[in-house]
């Protein structure tokens, strides 16, 4: 990269009228805090569903920008993360079921990358505690949580690391969502408890100013202040995105870093507190910039004055060898892995009108569910529009790509009213037809709009949402509120995630602590070879016909 390149880097994106960084002196610093966010396993420029190069984004060109800004300002760069590094591709999955390695890859990566701190994040527990401590064992920086507890109380993460930068004294407090203790619950319960977050990271914060620290960084894995994805009244959680409460009520914390609701933000100030949000799986750098100035008579004492921060894409940047070396045997026995044949099929199935119509591809997933849990009914979202399954072997990536969480699968029985109810959540996902609002609610994530199999229905778009299943049978039989089914689902939503409350408290009948994804594949190599007609039968559908179109048009061409 060119100096000149480096440097602009290294200055940042000061606001109109800042003027460039000024040169250090004895009575100035200008600390550089690079952060990324809900990696997810994005490690290198590669795509192991697509089997090809991904240029846009991975923490081996995330080290890139470090390494820059580094260059440019010696000794006055802090590299930290918010969160979600552990789980989220079929690297991250070999590294936890299939090939274990002593290091975690992702932590071998971070290790090279020389990270100061870490919060941990929800997907952080998925495997289980024991896969993370075996992953916190390996890295040479912290797991920040300061709301996490051990079921007899104590801490069981740090809460913050003071490090000295540049001669000041940096405190880097670490918290997680406490969404995980209904999300992981089957993980966490009897051993681990997350609590708010707000008043944990007060108490840290005092803490660090007790321990006279200069500079107050915040890493939140916690979105800004969007609604929480669960019903906090029914269970009792506090809400998962706070980070805009904490800038408001905790004093004294120069910035926050918070990730999560993959989103962005570049540079935002509430209640004098910097915000950034890195783009998620690496895709951009956060790159704030605290200019401090000596305390007059203040003994050494630091303060600062101003800041401000940008994002730096990672997109056009070269791969840093360093991360490259540290991850090749984890990647080289990922590709081997999703690589690998289970079946066969003749025909290609698709995905890209799973969440407007019944599909085959949906109806393979739902099958394995109702089959595997012996259930009346199953559940499912189309996590991926572009999942397919090309004619020809069948391999592991592309049952990987249809199905690329760690959920597993768990049965409940339900009552008609609490089914109905169920399809009425689900069908929020689109807006109301001959209306002026948008065919696909910009705030429901495709992966929170469930397509049920075992009953069959009809979704009125044209009908107010909590009014749109007009027909709702089973075996041709109209349901009634007091009727009872066995609903196959993920564990995750069993616990009510993504909203669907109505589920808190029925009965788990059927838990059988396999990876969904797992049965799949399983099923595939059982049958060895499969066809759209052997699982696919047609019982839903939106009308009017021109509002699935609409739709459709929608999320193939946002």
């Amino acid at each position: 990269m060119h100096r000149w390149i480096r440097l602009l880097l290294a200055l940042g994106a000061a606001p109109l009228g800042a003027g460039t960084a000024r040169a250090q002196s004895a009575d100035t610093l200008d600390l550089v805090v690079a952060s990324t966010t809900d990696v997810h396993g994005h490690l290198r420029g590669w795509d192991y569903y697509a089997a090809a190069p991904d240029t846009s984004r991975g923490l081996s060109r995330a080290a890139t920008i470090v390494d820059s800004l580094r260059e440019t300002a010696p000794g006055r760069v802090v590299l930290v993360d918010a969160g979600d590094l552990l789980q989220g591709t079929p690297l991250t999955y070999v590294a936890a079921r299939v090939a274990p390695r002593a290091t975690h890859p992702v932590i071998a990566a971070m290790n090279a990358m020389r990270y100061d701190a870490a919060a941990v994040g929800n997907h952080e527990f998925n495997y289980g505690l024991p896969t993370l401590r075996r992953a916190i064992a390996g890295a040479a920086f912290p797991f920040l949580a300061a709301n996490a507890r051990t079921a007899a109380g104590r801490p069981a993460f740090p809460a913050l690391r003071l490090i000295r930068r540049g001669g000041a004294r940096v405190a880097i407090v670490g918290a997680t969502t406490p969404g995980s203790n209904a999300w992981d619950r089957d993980n966490l319960r009897g051993r681990l408890v997350i609590g708010d977050i707000v008043p944990a990271v007060r108490a840290a914060v005092d803490s660090a100013h007790r321990a006279r620290a200069d500079v107050v960084i915040v890493l939140l894995h916690s979105g800004l202040n969007e609604p929480a994805s669960y019903d906090t009244a029914a269970t009792g959680l506090p809400s998962e995105n706070v980070a805009a409460r904490v800038a408001r009520e905790v004093p004294g914390i120069d910035l926050i870093v918070y990730g999560h609701s993959h989103r962005q933000m570049a540079d935002t100030t509430i209640a004098g507190t910097l915000l950034v949000q890195p783009k998620n799986w690496a895709t951009s750098v956060g790159v704030a910039h605290l200019r401090l100035a000596r305390e007059r008579g203040g003994k050494g004492r630091w303060r600062v004055v101003a800041k401000w921060s940008r994002l730096v894409r990672a997109a056009g940047h070269a791969e840093a060898p360093e991360v490259l070396a540290a991850t090749r045997a984890a990647h080289d026995a990922t590709v081997r892995y999703v690589a690998t044949p289970v079946g066969y099929t003749g025909v290609a199935w698709r995905a890209d009108s799973a969440r407007v119509a019944d599909t085959p591809l949906i109806d393979l997933v739902l099958d394995v569910e109702r089959r595997a849990a012996h259930a009346d009914l199953a559940s499912t979202a189309a996590f991926s529009l572009d999942a397919s399954l090309d004619s020809g072997a069948v391999t592991v990536a592309e049952l990987a790509r249809l199905y690329p969480y760690e959920n597993t699968l768990q049965a409940v029985r339900v009552t008609g009213r609490q089914l109905r109810q169920y399809l009425e959540y689900s069908a929020r996902y689109f807006g109301t037809w001959g209306t002026t609002e948008p065919a696909v609610d910009p705030g429901v994530p495709g992966y929170n709009f469930d397509i049920v199999a075992g009953a069959e229905y009809t979704i009125d778009l044209s009908k107010p949402v909590g009014e749109r299943i007009t027909r709702l049978t089973v075996h041709g039989r109209a349901v009634a509120d007091s009727d009872h089914f066995t609903l196959a689902l993920n564990n995750y939503r069993r616990t009510g995630g993504g909203g669907y409350a109505m589920l808190r408290g029925a009965p788990v009948v059927f838990d059988g602590q396999t990876e969904i994804r797992q049965l799949l594949i399983d099923e595939v190599k059982r049958r060895k070879r499969i066809d759209p007609s052997d699982v696919f039968t047609r019982n839903w559908e939106i009308v009017p016909r021109g509002a699935a179109t609409r739709a459709y048009e929608t999320m193939v061409h946002p």
